[in-house]
């Protein structure tokens, strides 16, 4: 009886990690519009972040750059489109660099990374992305 009911409570705690960990997931492209609103309120905030040399909030700002980076590469992963998943994984290697540059005081190697996450931005919106009525959606063909 016992066995069972620590079966029926570790089922369910997988069943809800799984759950959670999957919340996280570009599904739609409704999903990928609101987490690029997200990217983009994110490198706004954290350009505010660098001017003000706020490392403590700069440094959140990189880690969720880079998390949402990760979603965004496996959305384009998933709908088998690879040009766009390198350019994902290359926005989230420059977050991930200027953490490494604020954390390492290097603090000349900021700059680059915050160019190199922003034309990453612009190649990715180049290829993939159109404006339509003031927003920004996934052009016609591409998924």
């Amino acid at each position: 009886m016992q066995r069972q009911l620590l079966a029926v409570i570790v089922g369910v705690a997988v069943t809800t990690l799984v759950g959670v960990a999957q919340s996280g997931q570009i599904s739609s492209e409704e999903d990928y519009d609101a987490a690029m609103k997200d990217v983009g309120a994110t490198f706004r905030a954290l350009q505010g972040d660098m001017e003000a040399r706020d490392g403590e909030a700069a440094l959140a700002g990189t880690a969720k750059l880079a998390g949402l980076f990760e979603r965004v590469q496996a959305f384009w992963t998933s709908h088998n489109v690879p040009a766009a998943a390198a350019i994902a994984a290359e926005a989230a290697g420059a977050a991930n660099a200027i953490t490494a540059a604020i954390e390492s005081q290097a603090f000349q190697e900021i700059a680059p990374a915050q160019e190199t996450l922003a034309g990453t931005c612009q190649a990715c919106h180049g290829e993939y992305r159109e404006r339509v009525d003031g927003n920004a959606r996934i052009k016609p063909g591409v998924l």
